[in-house]
């Protein structure tokens, strides 16, 4: 399928016949036809009952990877595994290719691939007979493409129909495509027969824009030896398998700096230098550390962790380039530098975006021709559990009005995949027009392991989403056409404006905190206010809730807050509307706690105080005691108090304790008051067994 900024017009001419013969390439190959004397002869071999049915294809994607029974010899490597793309080629890695296709060799994209009839094919649209099977021994891998049509715009989406295949010989090496039928054209005659390397310089066109002749095929064929001598390391992947961006939380956990190199050539190396370095958005570097590779053979490879990690201590964009050097007359320089995006979010605020999108889009963007195509992106939280609850996307345009859908699926598909759809929310025509748009989920979504994959899927035509083109990219970038998903084609050129919102996850936590006018070690006597601190620890306003107090083991009084809501953070003081009055005399705790569906933490709910309860205190008077002066001033006395040994506490209007005093005797007892300020005040003694108090009062 063409994207629409991509279609191109051509006026290009049809040659009738093929050359009987190619090459060499660099390396050696060289190809003949089944028109040459000595080339090979025609001769399809069917697997339509033998061969598995290639499952998932659809209009520019890839399936796989198969696995061969052996080795099959490529170049100046081994593959055993081969991808299977949908516009008629072979990949020897994954990767994905679409039109407009490249000339053979070409540096840069997608490399390593025989491409049989390299031309936008199509596995989609209501009755499309195109199927493709894959058969393997130890021998021969045969990838058979049956009825396969061009893709077209127009209802029902393809045309006409090519049958043709591919076989690799494990024997001798060689690759044969043959062709067995073809009719129809594809969309600018875009078609590209050959083969080409890892080394995307190195390769052999057997033809460009040519349509086959039926019962017709050309072989390549790999030289007994090759006076090239291929000298080249890689960077294999920067921060991770595939070198995909990543999230991480502002100071939160360093992210130790790995990267993957190998010898992808056919001659030992004597030695090389690893560069790993961090750069922010302005390139001033953060954290770089290098290692030597020493002698490497070729297909080896070495994994490098370096010391010192990256520590996110800063919310931005960072690049982690991985840089080999140190090797002479190298073949390839172009895979030596690999490049991871470290995105970098501060997690702290109630809500943060996850996109490896900047801020300034191209300005074209993307649509795909017929309005049924879509992008994706895949996200990995930088913690858990994320709570999500929006979409964020940029359209530059929508010249029809059209409508579009936006999904998550979950990454529980095969070999992490999308799987499970856990949201869609359709945008209609009146809300999908230009600019920056946020669109709630149908449900907030908690992700608590893996990540998921956010789609934008067109429900028309000219609705175009935008793109970043400015680096770094995050390769987590993907196409989705008639629902089946494939990698971007300019993944590492381009990100999307799409991503997800993450909102702090809600907690509801509420628990007292105290009392107000009681401290420890308090007497209380007579019927007393509790009055207690209640705290919102949690990010969720509340309101919804009992709070309780019990004295010991005795009975728990419970009532509903009725207030306001409390904000997070915030506190509010509650008076029970019921009065604490001692029952017996008794120390222990008074506690108070709160009762909410869905607390949070149960571990602060609760606050106790230790309080002294009497019940018929007597007047000092029972026992011939009298207090003087009245009122006081800087010394209270106790005068006439029989023999014994007594405890004084002084409480003032709130019940709280004031100033205790003790002694062993009887007679006049002074107590010292000049700390206590003007009032009134209850003085309690004690011998143990007998509890008397008079009221008093302080004047100045």
């Amino acid at each position: 399928m063409k994207r629409i900024i991509t279609l191109l017009f051509s006026s290009l001419f049809f040659a009738p016949l093929f050359a009987a013969q190619g090459g060499p390439d660099a390396y050696g190959y060289i190809w003949k036809d089944s028109a040459e004397p000595d080339g090979p002869v025609y001769n399809w071999i069917d697997i339509s009952s033998t061969g598995a049915l290639v499952q998932g294809l659809a209009d520019d994607n890839v399936a796989g990877p198969f696995v061969m029974l052996t080795n099959f010899e490529y170049y100046w490597y081994n593959r055993k595994f081969v991808w299977i793309g949908s516009n008629g080629y072979v990949l020897f890695m994954n990767g994905n290719i679409a039109s407009p296709f490249p000339l053979i060799p070409a540096a840069g994209g997608t490399n390593d691939f025989v491409a049989g009839l390299m031309s936008d094919l199509n596995f989609g649209g209501t009755g499309n007979p195109g199927q493709v099977r894959f058969y393997d021994d130890l021998d021969l891998t045969v990838v058979s493409y049956l009825n396969v049509p061009f893709w077209t715009p127009t209802a029902p989406g393809w045309t006409g129909s090519n049958t043709f295949q591919i076989l690799l010989s494990k024997l001798d090496s060689t690759i044969t495509i043959q062709f067995q039928q073809q009719s129809g054209i594809t969309q600018n005659n875009d078609i590209k027969v050959g083969i080409e390397s890892v080394a995307g310089t190195i390769g052999l066109q057997h033809s460009s824009n040519i349509y086959p002749q039926a019962n017709y095929a050309v072989r390549f064929y790999r030289p007994a030896s090759s006076s090239l001598a291929v000298t080249d390391a890689s960077v294999l992947w920067a921060g991770q398998d595939g070198s995909g961006g990543i999230f991480r939380s502002r100071n939160g956990s360093s992210y130790p700096l790995s990267v993957k190199t190998g010898n992808i050539g056919n001659q030992t190396l004597n030695g090389y230098n690893v560069t790993g370095a961090v750069v922010n958005a302005a390139g001033q570097t953060q954290v770089t550390a290098s290692q030597t590779v020493g002698s490497q053979v070729p297909g080896v490879d070495t994994l490098i962790t370096y010391t010192p990690a990256f520590n996110p201590t800063t919310a931005g964009t960072f690049r982690y380039n991985c840089t080999i050097s140190g090797i002479s007359n190298e073949l390839v320089t172009a895979n030596n530098v690999r490049t991871q995006e470290i995105v970098v979010v501060d997690t702290t605020t109630a809500n943060h975006a996850l996109n490896y999108h900047g801020s300034v889009d191209n300005g074209i963007g993307i649509s795909w021709n017929g309005g049924n195509g879509g992008v994706g992106v895949y996200i990995k939280p930088p913690y858990y559990p994320a709570y999500a609850t929006a979409y964020t996307i940029r359209i530059v345009s929508n010249l029809t009005g059209s409508a579009y859908a936006l999904k998550v699926y979950d990454d529980n598909g095969t070999n992490g995949a999308p799987g499970t759809r856990l949201d869609s929310v359709y945008v209609p025509s009146g809300q999908a027009g230009a600019g920056d748009q946020v669109f709630q989920l149908s449900n907030p979504l908690m992700i608590t392991s893996g990540g998921v994959y956010v789609q934008w899927y067109m429900l028309g035509t000219d609705v175009t989403i935008a793109v970043d083109a400015n680096p770094p990219f995050s390769l987590n970038s993907y196409e989705v056409i008639d629902g089946v998903w494939a990698e971007y084609r300019d993944r590492e050129a381009q990100d999307f404006f799409l991503g997800l919102r993450l909102s702090q996850v809600p907690v509801t936590d509420i628990g007292c905190t105290g009392f107000f006018g009681l401290t420890a070690g308090q007497d209380i006597s007579s019927p007393t206010a509790i009055r207690t601190w209640v705290t919102n620890f949690g990010n969720q306003p509340v309101s919804a809730f009992n709070v309780n107090y019990r004295f010991g083991t005795g009975t728990v009084v419970s009532q509903a807050y009725s207030g306001t809501a409390i904000n997070p953070g915030q506190q509010s003081l509650i008076t029970f509307n019921s009065y604490f009055t001692p029952s017996t005399d008794a120390t222990a705790d008074l506690c108070a706690w709160t009762t909410m569906t869905g607390d949070a933490t149960a571990t602060n709910d609760t606050s106790c105080v230790s309080i002294d309860t009497f019940v018929g205190i007597d007047g000092i008077s029972v026992i011939g005691a009298r207090l003087a002066p009245v009122p006081a001033d800087q010394e209270l006395r106790i005068l006439n108090l029989p023999g014994g040994s007594w405890r004084c506490t002084i409480t003032d209007a709130a019940g709280r304790h004031v100033s205790q005093a003790a002694r062993n005797g009887n007679g006049d007892w002074p107590i010292d008051v000049r700390q206590l300020p003007s009032g009134a005040y209850v003085v309690l003694i004690t011998d143990g067994s007998r509890v008397f108090r008079s009221r008093f009062a302080i004047s100045r």
